[in-house]
């Protein structure tokens, strides 16, 4: 009997143990949207690899944009792009260096009529790196002094509804729109007049990661009552990583919205694969009206739509495997034009740099 309860005991815990793993397993899978850039993106390397190998090219992929350094990969200044586009279409913006002082920073300002918050950024690194939003003159100098980059972005910061991430092809004929993706800022809420704002902000799968960042900065009203139906804002700035909402919005395209982004890259000569983000209003999507263009890249752009919360993980690597194929076949096209990759020895001595920052 002993034995029998014990095996049973062990049978029990072991069963227990197992399903744990399994629900941590699954989980882990389902919000993969939150896994570190390079741990998602290891099937896809394996993939690079096939199509280098079809392409006799390990930078096959490096002539798709020819007006863009490293057609858009690594190093590229934000500052050439968006003297292509309408005044009206992109944020006020102006370019500093990491050693200026508080008062060429305020002369600048006043000279570019701008008003805080302000966006900060480093002019020519990807994927968000080092955004911030600044609300005074002394952060904006503390962080231009503190910055690992040379050159900063200052842009006016655009308080407008949404963000919109648009990736799409341009061909010789057509413009083809692959990815939409419309981004909430995150928010947490709204209350019930009950649960205090870390209390919500511990209930929120989405911001609940970032905790101890969000106490901090939170800490003042960390403990406070929300009333019932108030949201307020937590991250101000548009990523996945630190909460942001995003929707499939490719449902929304439309020949309307094709054509207005026809018209938006043909400012860009030369560039065939493209990633926008635009802030604007949802409703006037296609209305080509109340939005600005606040980020382009290039051939690191990806079909954002996969960080919609349903999509699953597999769907996600056949769109990812899927834009690559594409940007293969573009490659090839490119190389036949006569336009060339960036060498090998040069791509790597590149990244490393990027990489060691």
């Amino acid at each position: 009997k002993s034995f029998s309860e014990k095996s049973r005991y062990q049978l029990e815990s072991e069963t227990f143990f197992n399903l744990t793993l399994v629900y941590h397993f699954k989980q882990t899978i389902e919000n993969f949207k939150f896994w570190p850039f390079w741990v998602f993106y290891i099937p896809a390397y394996f993939d690079w690899m096939y199509l280098a190998s079809r392409a006799r090219k390990f930078t096959y992929f490096t002539n798709l944009n020819p007006i863009m350094n490293n057609s858009g990969t690594f190093e590229v200044s934000s500052g050439p792009i968006y003297l292509n586009f309408q005044k009206k279409w992109i944020p006020t913006s102006f370019k500093t260096s990491a050693d200026t002082n508080t008062a060429a920073l305020n002369f600048l300002i006043n000279q570019y009529s701008l008003e805080f918050p302000l966006v900060a950024k480093p002019d020519n690194t990807e994927r968000g790196k080092d955004v911030a939003v600044i609300y005074s003159i002394e952060n904006l100098t503390a962080y231009c002094n503190k910055s690992r980059f040379k050159d900063i972005l200052i842009q006016q910061f655009c308080e407008l509804e949404k963000e919109a991430s648009i990736l799409f092809y341009k061909l010789p004929d057509e413009v083809d729109l692959k990815s939409l993706l419309l981004q909430r800022k995150s928010f947490v809420g709204p209350g019930n007049g009950q649960k205090t704002f870390g209390e919500l902000i511990e209930n929120n799968p989405r911001i609940k990661h970032r905790i101890d960042i969000l106490q901090s900065r939170f800490a003042s009203c960390w403990n406070q009552i929300i009333p019932n139906g108030e949201s307020r804002l937590i991250e101000p700035i548009g990523s996945h990583n630190l909460g942001t909402e995003f929707r499939d919005a490719r449902i929304r395209i439309s020949p309307e919205l094709t054509t207005l982004l026809k018209q938006w890259s043909d400012q860009l000569p030369g560039f065939i694969m493209d990633g926008l983000i635009l802030s604007l209003k949802a409703e006037n999507l296609t209305k080509g009206k109340d939005f600005k263009i606040i980020e382009v890249n290039g051939v690191n752009s990806e079909p954002a739509h996969i960080y919609e919360p349903s999509h699953s993980l597999l769907k996600a690597y056949r769109d990812i495997f899927h834009h690559m194929e594409i940007t293969y076949e573009i490659s090839e096209m490119n190389l036949a034009l006569g336009y060339k990759t960036v060498p090998l020895t040069k791509f790597v001595s590149i990244a490393i740099r990027v990489a060691t920052l």
